[in-house]
């Protein structure tokens, strides 16, 4: 596993102990009204899903990082997610796609955060797993999330229809992606994981 690091930011792959981080951002309005439909999860649907990000980095080697923004000396203030699923939510049909998935509490949103992490993770796509493209898909009225990914280098290739709703299917490939400035990548362990060992 692997921490990314950026001039603002720190990628951490997901632990145990990201319980209450990932249901108070699950349950962000923001968020709720973005993502979710308008459904506030139950703490229970909340440690599922971190379980599944776990699951996903076990099996895969990749997956969504914790994403911290930099402040005074160790301070850090958790914004969301971001990284890698393969055959992420929209992408059952195709195994061998990897889709970019972003979630950000609304404190984050419109302030680059989403594009210096999105920038890092498919950085990390194409020089460190050596990926061909990444995948993305987006509501056609979601103009933010929109304009982060074009800022990342997507393109967009076409819709596709999902539950009774269409997305935007984009693509970012080594030829499209901005580089991501100043991008460290450093070895993790899980301490939690290595002490249940």
């Amino acid at each position: 596993m692997q921490i990314l690091e950026t001039s603002r930011l720190i990628l951490r792959p997901p632990s145990h102990s990201d319980e209450i981080l990932l249901h108070g951002l699950y349950s962000d309005p923001f968020v709720v009204n973005a993502i979710r439909d308008g459904v506030y999860p139950t703490i229970e649907q909340s440690k599922t899903a971190l379980l599944q990000f776990i699951n996903h980095w076990q099996r895969n080697g990749f997956g969504l990082w914790m994403v911290f923004v930099k402040g005074e000396g160790q301070a850090r203030t958790f914004a969301g997610y971001c990284g890698l699923l393969c055959s992420g939510t929209h992408l059952a049909e195709d195994r061998n796609e990897v889709e970019m998935e972003t979630c950000l509490h609304l404190a984050a949103s419109g302030k680059g955060v989403a594009v210096e992490a999105g920038r890092a993770v498919v950085h990390f796509a194409f020089v460190h797993l050596k990926l061909e493209r990444v995948t993305g898909f987006v509501r056609p009225k979601n103009t933010r999330s929109l304009v982060k990914n074009l800022k990342i280098g997507f393109f967009y290739v076409g819709d596709i229809s999902y539950k009774n709703s269409s997305r935007r299917r984009l693509q970012v490939t080594p030829m499209t992606a901005v580089k991501s400035e100043n991008l460290r990548v450093f070895d993790y362990e899980d301490p939690e994981t290595s002490r249940n060992q």
